[in-house]
């Protein structure tokens, strides 16, 4: 595993990565002699390298001295990371009711691209679980959770991700599997607030989804509660859906 690890990363990424990671942790400005002595690096390597992070606004360079610091941009990467480890907090708790008061799981997700990402899961206390991940992903169009923050795009956000019906995949018999069905079906998710999801992404699994909306009613995530098909039946989906539906005019207020 560890050499087909190795076979896979990108020695060009992992040079960029190793100046960066110097400069972090060097507390002065260095100028390009100083980072090829340092980190066994070539000058001309070192030189394109920051020629390119230099471009983007990762690393700045002082005029004066020609020396080199990092840059702004990597602030801004970290206020985003700060910013979903604050939402996590932020909602975990409702998760955590939601799972209990359902005894199914509940699980937080944010869009991108044709995309969900499970950024939390808390499982059912039952046997039978539906084995979320944190950190996986899933197709967006095949998911409670994706419905509903896709139903917030714009038209010309959407025709950018999906311009034909080969853009429509599908995961079981049960997804949505052309462009007008899934217009037709984000349309109804916008209208009545949530999207369900029965055995649409995984045979065997159902799922109900609501967005987290904050002030302006915009939506930052979407939060589901999914069941095996066997126990989370349409009956229990509908009582899940109104209490999902209780739980997001509280975390309106957070926002």
């Amino acid at each position: 595993m560890e050499k087909q690890q190795n076979k896979e990363r990108i020695k060009s990424i992992d040079k960029a990565l190793d100046l960066l990671e110097f400069l972090s942790n060097n507390k002065n400005e260095a100028g390009i002699s100083e980072i090829s002595q340092r980190i066994n690096m070539g000058l001309s390597t070192v030189h394109r390298i920051i020629t390119t992070l230099k471009s983007r606004g990762y690393i700045i360079q002082n005029q004066k001295t020609l020396k080199y610091r990092l840059g702004i941009k990597l602030f801004e990467l970290g206020c985003e990371v700060q910013n979903t480890k604050s939402l996590i907090k932020t909602i975990r708790p409702y998760l955590r009711r939601l799972s209990k008061m359902t005894k199914e799981t509940a699980n937080l997700a944010i869009l991108e691209d044709k995309e969900v990402i499970y950024l939390d899961t808390i499982e059912s206390s039952e046997t039978l679980r539906t084995g979320i991940i944190r950190g996986t992903r899933s197709v967006a169009h095949c998911t409670a959770l994706g419905k509903v923050l896709l139903s917030f795009l714009s038209d010309r956000d959407f025709k950018r991700l999906y311009e034909s019906d080969a853009d429509v995949i599908t995961l079981t018999p049960h997804s949505i599997s052309s462009l007008e069905e899934l217009e037709n079906e984000l349309k109804k998710v916008k209208n009545q607030g949530f999207a369900t999801d029965q055995e649409e992404s995984m045979i065997g699994i159902n799922c109900v989804g609501i967005p987290i909306l904050n002030q302006n009613g915009e939506p930052l995530a979407a939060i589901s509660i999914t069941g095996p098909a066997s126990r989370f039946t349409v009956k229990k989906i509908e009582e899940a859906r109104n209490i999902l539906l209780g739980v997001s005019k509280e975390m309106t207020d957070l926002f």
